[in-house]
C-alpha cells in the first residue's frame, strides 16, 4: 500500500470530539508503526508540536487552515505518491484519501445548520464518499446513515470507535464541590454547548418542572447568550458554571445524581461514556439507536423532546454494567484497528 500521510490541521482547533478523537487514535498508532512508516503534515503555523516517536512530523507549505488543506497538503501528498488520513469529517477535495466521518447532522438535522453550512459540507461529503479510497466513521449508527444518505457501498465503510481511556489521565479536584457549593449526590450534572442537537432546552424545562432539584450546566453558556439566542429562560435552580477544568468535570461527574444527555443526534455519544469511566452514579441518555448501540441496558433512557420526566426513577449503574461498556472501547484498540484494517 502506497503511504500514509495524516492530515493535520486539527491541531490549530479546541480540543472537541473529533479533535479528541484524532489525537488519542494518533497517540496509540504512534506506539504501533515503524518509524517513518507514517507521516503527518501540519500547517506551518502550528507551533504546539506532538512527541510523537515513530509518526513523522512535517510542516508543509506557506498557506493556511482550509487553503492548506485544499491546496497546500493534497500537494505535498500528491508529490510523495502517498494517501491522505483525514481523521476530522473534513478531506482535501482534490485528495480525499481516507477519511473519517464521524455524523451526518447535516442530513439527518439540516435544521440545525445553515444553508451555507450545509452547502459547503454536503460538497465535502459527497467528494469524500465518492472518491475517497476508504470511509471511516465511529459506530455501526453512523455507518447505516451513512449507506442511508449517501447510497454508499457498507464495504467501504470502516467502524473504528471512539473511546475513554484519555480520561483515566485525569485527577479528581477534591475542591470542586466546596468550590460550587454543592453536595455530593445533591445536584444533577450535564456538559453542554450552544449546539441545537444537543438540546439544551431539554434540561431548561425539565429544571423548570423540578424546581427542588439543581441542575449543574458547564460549558460555552452564559445566560444572555442562553435567553436571547435560544428564546427561552434559565430557571433559578439552573446553575451555569461556564467552562470548568478537566479535573473539575471528572470530580462533577462522579458526584452528580446522574449525568444528562439529552441529545438530538450523535454519531457516538463521548460525553456520558467519559462520565461513567470517572464513575457517575447514574446516566440519562436519549432514547436513539446510537445510545443503545453503546450503553444496552446500562443507562436511563429519555424522550428528548418529553420535558415529563420522573427523576425519582433514574437507575444506578452496576459495576458488571460498567465494565461491560466500558470493555467494548478503547483507543489502543481503535489504532490497532486503524492500522490493521487500513494502513498494514
Amino acid at each position: 500500500m502506497k503511504k500514509i500521510i495524516i492530515n493535520g490541521r486539527f491541531l490549530l482547533h479546541k480540543i472537541t470530539g473529533v479533535e479528541r478523537y484524532a489525537r488519542e487514535l494518533l497517540e496509540e498508532l504512534d506506539k504501533i508503526v515503524k518509524p517513518g512508516e507514517v507521516e503527518m503534515a501540519i500547517p506551518p503555523e502550528i507551533s504546539e508540536v506532538p512527541d510523537f516517536k515513530n509518526i513523522k512530523i512535517t510542516k508543509v507549505g506557506k498557506l493556511h487552515n482550509r487553503l492548506w488543506e485544499h491546496l497546500s497538503f493534497p500537494l505535498y501528498v500528491n508529490k510523495r505518491n502517498a494517501i491522505s488520513l483525514n481523521l476530522c469529517n473534513v478531506a482535501p477535495i482534490p485528495a480525499p484519501g481516507i477519511v473519517c466521518i464521524h455524523d451526518v447532522k447535516i442530513n439527518a438535522c439540516p435544521q440545525f445548520f445553515s444553508k451555507k453550512f450545509i452547502a459547503w459540507y454536503t460538497v465535502l461529503f459527497w467528494n469524500a464518499i465518492k472518491r475517497s479510497n476508504k470511509i471511516l466513521t465511529v459506530s455501526e449508527f453512523s455507518k447505516k446513515e451513512l449507506c442511508k444518505y449517501y447510497n454508499v457501498n457498507a464495504d467501504k465503510i470502516v467502524v473504528i470507535p471512539d473511546a475513554w481511556q484519555h480520561f483515566e489521565r485525569i485527577g479528581y479536584d477534591e475542591t470542586t464541590l466546596n468550590k460550587y457549593n454543592l453536595q455530593e449526590n445533591g445536584y444533577f450534572f450535564s456538559m453542554c454547548s450552544l449546539e441545537p442537537n444537543k438540546n439544551f432546552k431539554w434540561i431548561a424545562e425539565v429544571a423548570k418542572r423540578n424546581p427542588d432539584q439543581t441542575f449543574v450546566v458547564s460549558g460555552s453558556i452564559n445566560r444572555t447568550v442562553f435567553a436571547e439566542g435560544l428564546g427561552f429562560e434559565c430557571p433559578n435552580n439552573m446553575r451555569l458554571i461556564g467552562y470548568v477544568s478537566d479535573e473539575e468535570a471528572k470530580t462533577l461527574m462522579r458526584d452528580c445524581k446522574a449525568f444528562l444527555f439529552p441529545t438530538y443526534y450523535e454519531g457516538f455519544g463521548l460525553p456520558p461514556l467519559e462520565a461513567m469511566s470517572a464513575g457517575a452514579k447514574s446516566i440519562v441518555v436519549s432514547d436513539t439507536i446510537i445510545m443503545h448501540e453503546i450503553f444496552g441496558e446500562a443507562v436511563n433512557y429519555i424522550d428528548p423532546r418529553n420535558w415529563e420526566i420522573d427523576l425519582s426513577t433514574v437507575k444506578v449503574i452496576t459495576n458488571e454494567q460498567r465494565e461491560t461498556v466500558l470493555g467494548k472501547y478503547s483507543w489502543k484498540g481503535s489504532a490497532f484497528d486503524l492500522y490493521q484494517k487500513i494502513l498494514a
